[in-house]
Order: C-alpha cells, then sequence, then structure tokens
C-alpha cells in the first residue's frame, strides 16, 4: 500500500498573492512578538495606547476576522 503526499504550494506558482501575503504576515507576527519582549509592553501599549480599549478591540478583532474570510473565499474560487 503506497501513500501519496502531494504539496498544494508546489503544484502553483510561487510568487502569487496569497504565498506572499503568508510570508508578510509570518514576518509581521514575528516582529511583534520580538518587539513586546523587547519593550516589555504589549502591542498597543507601544502605539500610545495605555489601557485597552474595548472598542478598538472589537475593531481590530472585526478587521482581522473579515479579511480572514475575505482571503479565503478569494482563494477558494480561483481553484
Amino acid at each position: 500500500m503506497s501513500v501519496s503526499i502531494r504539496c498544494e504550494q508546489g503544484a502553483k506558482q510561487n510568487n502569487r498573492l496569497d504565498v506572499w501575503l503568508g510570508r508578510l504576515a509570518m514576518v509581521g507576527f514575528a516582529t511583534a512578538i520580538t518587539v513586546e519582549i523587547a519593550t516589555g509592553k504589549g502591542l498597543l501599549e507601544n502605539f500610545g495606547f495605555t489601557t485597552p480599549l474595548p472598542t478598538l478591540a472589537l475593531v481590530v478583532t472585526a478587521l482581522v476576522g473579515v479579511l480572514t474570510a475575505f482571503f479565503i473565499f478569494q482563494s477558494a474560487s480561483r481553484d
């Protein structure tokens, strides 16, 4: 019994937008964690927000959710 493994990214062109957006997201996340560790403050505190605002947290969460859904549906419609 043989098992075949198919790499989805290898079948596509490597310079596509979704690949570069994924790489940019990984670099951004690693940068944010590094800045938080180096400064000892949270990401919003580095931008001048001393206390987390519930409205700001909801806006950021909604924006990330909408963008995630958009990119998921966009990539699914191409295949």
